[in-house]
């Protein structure tokens, strides 16, 4: 009995020392020393942004960030390094991790390629490497990962693959993203898929595809579990549909911009099957057929329908009524018209969002737009409704937060007084009278977050109230009102996501007083106000993120503060027509990331500071102010981006440095009015964009894109740039076009010498100006080779000693091109060259010799051939042509007819007259 209770105690002293030893190995979870220096390795390899793996330190790595182990055996099993902006290769250590069975690296900068090593690890459930820049084949070694259940590599990877055969071992795939890889030569990629039987979701979007032969496609073994299925912006064309006809428990169904065609109802058609449990279908930006809205009602439970810009026009179907789950109908881009759409549409109760934007929809604001108490966002834009948007259209609109009927003939007429029953975070109204007062009804929208009163006849100043809800708008546009007033001297700051791209456009209004500090913007547009006093403001501005600063046309005076190096972000400077003074501030030459530059038409002199470092230039425009000194040589040895160079209207002297040949890209140099010596660089030939007429034209526009909370991808921000050119003898802005244009204008300087003949090597070179300058010799003979020349001016120089040359547009110029050269002599001006009266005469007789003598030998020869033509012509026909033969001699039987009738009336009443006078 005791020998039993010893056993006991000893079972029970080692049970217990057992589960400490278990409990102690749980808590430390120590992991493996070769796992551990792996991951060392591929630390060591990454060379961007380090910081989100600053506690890979010291010997417990299963303790570090982003690091999973297993209890027991303390190999790491998990390795999770999201959305860090991690850069560098990736190492192949990481395939020591032999134990792996989730690598998740989504949203970083990893770059090269994917280690083939990485089929390797069979014990993986989950392979995301999607959002990186992985270049090269995807490697199929993959096919050796039979566990893996989500395997991802899509969104901007840099991958392709030219079959797909490893794909069908994957026999336990559930989910597969492949979308942006490049799949144009895998053209098995639908027979390998269909291999995966238990496939629920599928990602193939921006690949690549072409058509495949609907007789090689085998009956898809994914149709029992597919789900979602995205083959968006491909080249599939509608016979692909007849693969997806078994696809039962398919929900989502997203084919936009591909090419797919004929009738929509037929395609349509293709994707009804007896039991359809289709929720998500979207077919938009297909070139099908002109045709009204098919029938939807093989559909019962859809929820999401997207047919932007497929050709649809009215009249709507009744039965699509009968779609009483819908929630999501974009049919926005297409061709709606009338007002019986929207009539049909307002029955669809509960409809959330409903996108019916550029149409050619008309008639007034639907009053039955209030059925829809469920709606979350309304956008009408670009169509033609008219009439009033009064409180009745909108008081039963509770749940509306997005509300867009900008570029319609619609106002608004809201009493002062009345308060909405929905909170907007979106109200685009652009054009829209809401004037002449500013809408009370606003200030009810704390959250608002997009506000679009553009052009809208506000005549107004600021309520104080409004500058309460500007802490939340990250996009505002007042633009073209007549809006006046100061702005407050305080601004409040943003209380936005700073992910969010943060534009405010005050411009063209009747704003005045001092500039205020602004607060955290990406974009600020202030142009055409009244704004007076100096930029001291900028400095202490918040806005140090600014990317786009337009502060043109305004009343500013004053010296530039030496504060620029704080814009480290700024690409667009806009301070042109303001009465600024001063020298121009070395900070400027801080300005990395500046792309555009107007300083222009203000008072400005000294000298440029050194623009070195601004390697981004693609257009410096600082002409009409007092500017002085050299043409400074950096231009063309550091700004090889520069496309625009205008200098015109200063005091510039010395000499065009022959660096300037350098700016291959150089489409608009404009150095005229200053005092600029020596001769035209022969090397001007050099500049590629002026000599190749296939050379692509730079367009100045720009623009932020950003994706909104609902993943949708819009616009906001867009401009043009512009600029002023001198063209035929007159000023004017360009914008849209200014990248179109390729001038050179040198007029009113002191060039010396000859026109150099590699000029007329510009055969891209739209206007071209020399006037007023000191140019002797001849003009150039090839000078007729520039065919894009439409403009050209070499007046009041010393061209002396020859003819203009012929070509088809020299002529056209009219004699204003060449005025005020006494010894140039030829068409277009009248001064006649040498000798040119006794060949004029000799050539006039010898031509009209030539004349009468083709006049003879034409007459003969068209009498000959018109008797032959004439002669065939009809009695060939009589003779050949039975029917006409004999309709032909019917007729002259009948005229003749006619004539014998009326000479025996006329005779018979010739005798009765003279009876009568008997």
């Amino acid at each position: 009995m005791l020998c039993f209770g010893y056993k006991f105690l000893f079972c029970l002293v080692s049970f217990l020392c057992f589960n400490v030893l278990c409990a102690e190995s749980f808590h430390t979870n120590k992991c493996v020393e070769k796992e551990r220096r792996a991951l060392l390795k591929f630390r060591d390899a990454i060379n961007l942004n380090r910081d989100g793996i600053s506690s890979w330190k010291g010997e417990e790595c299963c303790k570090w960030e982003g690091i999973l182990c297993d209890n027991f055996t303390h190999h790491v099993t998990s390795l999770h390094l999201i959305l860090l902006g991690f850069g560098g290769k990736l190492d192949s250590s990481i395939c020591e991790l032999q134990h792996l069975t989730s690598l998740n690296l989504f949203g970083n900068q990893f770059e090269g390629k994917i280690p083939k090593c990485i089929g390797s690890l069979d014990k993986l459930i989950e392979l995301n490497l999607g959002f990186n820049y992985f270049v090269g084949v995807i490697p199929p070694s993959l096919g050796n990962l039979s566990n893996l259940q989500t395997f991802d590599l899509g969104l901007f990877n840099y991958l392709t693959a030219n079959d797909l055969e490893w794909l069908s071992h994957l026999s336990n795939l559930r989910c597969l993203d492949l979308s942006y890889v490049n799949l144009t030569l895998a053209v098995d990629w639908l027979s390998s898929i269909s291999k995966i039987r238990y496939l629920y979701e599928l990602n193939l979007n921006i690949c690549g595809l072409h058509q495949v032969n609907p007789k090689s496609i085998p009956l898809l073994n994914t149709s029992i579990s597919l789900k979602s299925l995205d083959l968006s912006y491909n080249e599939l064309q509608s016979s692909i549909l007849k693969s997806f006809r078994n696809m039962s428990q398919l929900q989502k169904l997203n084919l936009n911009s591909n090419q797919l065609s004929g009738k929509l109802s037929d395609n349509i058609q293709q994707l009804c099957t007896t039991k359809n449990d289709l929720r998500n279908l979207d077919l938009s930006n297909n070139p099908f057929k002109v045709m009204s809205l098919p029938d939807f009602s093989c559909f019962p439970f859809l929820e999401t329908l997207s047919l932007r810009n497929t050709n649809v026009v009215s009249p709507f179907p009744k039965s699509f009524v009968h779609l009483s789950s819908l929630s999501i109908l974009d049919l926005g881009f297409n061709q709606l018209n009338g007002s019986q759409p929207i009539f049909e549409i307002t029955k669809l109760v509960s409809l959330k969002t409903l996108y019916l934007s550029h149409n050619n929809l008309s008639g007034p604001f639907p009053h039955t737009i209030g059925q829809l108490s469920d709606l979350n966002e309304l956008r009408l834009s670009s169509n033609k409704l008219n009439g009033t948007i009064n409180e009745t259209h909108l008081s039963n609109l509770s749940e509306l937060k997005y509300f867009d009927v900008t570029q319609n003939s619609l106002s608004f007429n809201l009493s002062s007084n009345w308060v909405p029953p929905f909170k907007l975070e979106t109200l685009h109204a652009s054009s829209c009278p809401l004037g002449p007062k500013f809408p009370t009804w606003l200030k009810h929208q704390r959250g608002l977050a997009d506000l679009n009163i553009s052009n809208c006849g506000i005549s107004d100043s600021f309520p104080k109230w409004f500058w309460n809800l500007s802490s939340s708008l990250r996009y505002l546009n007042v633009s073209h009102n007549k809006l006046n007033g100061p702005l407050p001297k305080s601004l409040p700051s943003l209380n936005v996501n700073y992910d969010h791209f943060r534009v405010w456009d005050f411009s063209f209004n009747n704003l005045n007083g001092l500039l205020p500090p602004f607060p955290k913007l990406d974009a600020l547009f202030l142009s055409n106000n009244m704004f007076t006093g100096s930029l001291s403001s900028l400095c202490t501005s918040s806005s140090h993120s600014l990317r786009y600063l337009d502060l043109s046309c305004n009343l500013l005076e004053g010296k530039l503060s030496d504060c620029w190096k704080k814009f480290q972000s700024l690409e667009v400077l806009n301070l042109a027509n303001n009465n600024l003074s001063g020298k121009l501030p070395n900070s400027l030459g801080a300005l990395r990331q500046i792309e555009s530059l107007h300083l222009n038409n203000n008072k400005f002199s000294g000298e440029i500071p050194s623009l070195i470092l601004c390697q981004n230039l693609k257009l410096i425009d600082v002409g009409d102010n007092n500017l002085q000194g050299s043409l400074p040589m950096w231009l063309g040895h550091h700004l090889h981006q520069l496309i625009v160079l205008r200098l015109r209207a200063n005091k510039f002297q010395g000499s065009i440095p022959t660096s300037m040949c350098n700016l291959s890209l150089l489409q608009i140099l404009d150095l005229s009015q200053n005092n600029i010596t020596g001769g035209i660089p022969e090397c001007f030939s050099h500049i590629v964009a002026l000599s190749n007429l296939k050379f692509p034209r730079y367009i100045f526009h720009y623009w932020s894109v950003q994706v909104s909370d609902d993943g949708e991808v819009y616009e906001i921000g867009s401009f043009n740039d512009k600029e002023i050119l001198t063209l035929k003898g007159y000023s004017r802005e360009y914008e849209t076009n200014l990248g179109y244009w390729t001038t050179i204008d040198l007029s009113c300087n002191h060039l010396t010498g000859e026109i150099p003949e590699g000029i007329t090597k510009l055969v891209a070179l739209a206007a071209f100006n020399l006037s007023w300058n000191n140019l002797k010799g001849f003009i150039p003979s090839n000078i007729g080779h520039m065919e894009s020349l439409q403009s050209l001016d070499l007046s009041r120089n010393h061209l002396s000693e020859g003819n203009i040359p012929i070509s088809t547009q020299l002529q056209t110029f009219g004699p204003s091109s060449y005025v005020g050269n006494s010894r140039l002599c030829g068409p277009p001006i009248t001064n006649l060259c040498p000798g040119d009266v006794t060949r004029s005469h000799d050539k006039h007789v010898t031509n009209e010799e030539d004349e009468d003598k083709l006049i003879t030998f034409g007459f003969y020869v068209s009498l000959v051939i018109g008797f032959f033509i004439g002669f065939w012509g009809v009695c060939g026909t009589l003779v050949i042509k039975t029917s006409w033969r004999h309709a032909y001699f019917k007729f002259f039987n009948n005229i003749n007819d006619w004539i014998h009738v009326t000479q025996e009336v006329f005779v018979n009443r010739l005798k009765k007259r003279f009876q009568v006078e008997d």
